[in-house]
């Protein structure tokens, strides 16, 4: 059986939270297809190629987002759309050979400190 909290959303379980977790990731393709778009003239191929895909993957983000927050509370949701920071943090450096400093790592830390304490209060 579906265990559900008190306003009568699903609970975070592991695997939820890997759901919402993909969620984000399909969001921040939208920042990698803008930033590869940005690399490029505008109105040239290129340019529409990353510009129409950044405009798809937004588009499939909006509709996996509205099935997360028709199943789980809004503030666990948003909380780990935080995430964000960190998957373009990672995309920045795996993709784009981007440094990280130190204030970026502190940074990261402090929100996920902020959403596992809310993903706490959520089980």
């Amino acid at each position: 059986m579906d265990e559900k909290n008190e306003s009568g959303k699903r609970r975070l379980t592991p695997l939820r939270f890997a759901l919402i977790q993909l969620c984000v990731i399909v969001y921040t393709g939208s920042g990698i297809c803008m930033k590869l778009a940005a690399g490029h003239e505008p109105m040239t191929f290129w340019w529409i190629f990353w510009t129409g895909m950044c405009v798809a993957v937004l588009g499939a983000y909006a509709i996996l987002w509205q099935q997360i927050i028709k199943r789980y509370d809004l503030s666990v949701a948003y909380a780990n759309r935080a995430f964000a920071i960190f998957w373009s943090m990672l995309w920045a450096v795996v993709l784009f050979r981007e440094k990280v400093t130190l204030g970026n790592l502190l940074a990261v830390a402090v929100i996920f400190a902020g959403i596992m304490l809310v993903n706490k209060d959520a089980k």
